[in-house]
């Protein structure tokens, strides 16, 4: 771990931060060890170990994985929607399935109690289960042991409206379209591009904010 002893350590470390940010979510296979290495030796003044010729050819091959990488991430994230827009379709007609305005499902597997439900700039305290289309759970916290709380309004879209029909004591299943959830552009390497999110919530509790 980093020690800091200045800002221009912090400054730096900041720096390299974002660097290694935008490199690791590159969509193509690269050797991180050769390239912290190439980083260092060629700030402190170190000779090319490359000619310019092979560092445009190179370049150019790089950008050649980019632009395939994105056109496969543009035809699963086609292939995402019309999965979506099907799987949207059948389970709507779904005895228990209720769809809202937006376009959100919804179903009660246990009523809540008291009638008073969060509003948007309430904290709420929940359990939760989040999987993909496939079945794949991305996040739980069920499985850490921990409820979690937040504010209803700085969630993800189909978050922030089932809350607010959520009474104390009740477990919705959500099933969120991709416009309501994380959208084009997925979250990270977790939930990918137009992904379909299956959430099981339980409200436990909720305070004014």
């Amino acid at each position: 771990m980093a020690e800091f002893k200045n800002d221009i350590d912090r400054m730096s470390y900041a720096l390299a931060l974002n660097m290694a940010t935008s490199i690791r979510h590159m969509p193509v296979k690269l050797n991180y060890d050769i390239f912290g290495e190439a980083v260092n030796e060629l700030l402190k003044g170190g000779k090319p170990a490359i000619t310019q010729a092979e560092y445009g050819e190179y370049m150019q091959k790089l950008q050649n994985e980019l632009a395939k990488a994105e056109q496969a991430s543009n035809a699963d994230s086609a292939a995402a929607l019309e999965e979506e827009k099907k799987f949207m379709a059948e389970n709507g007609k779904k005895e228990g399935i209720i769809t809202t305005a937006s376009g959100l499902q919804y179903e009660v597997l246990t009523p809540g109690k008291g009638g008073e439900r969060p509003g948007p700039k309430d904290v709420v305290r929940v359990h939760y289960e989040g999987k993909l289309l496939s079945g794949k759970i991305f996040d739980s916290s069920i499985q850490r042991g921990e409820p979690i709380e937040f504010p209803v309004n700085q969630v993800i879209p189909g978050w922030t409206e089932a809350l607010q029909l959520m009474e104390i004591g009740s477990k919705f299943r959500l099933y969120i379209p991709s416009n309501l959830g994380y959208g084009a552009h997925g979250a990270g390497n977790v939930i990918p591009p137009n992904a379909t999110l299956i959430f099981e919530v339980e409200l436990i509790g909720f305070f004014k904010n």
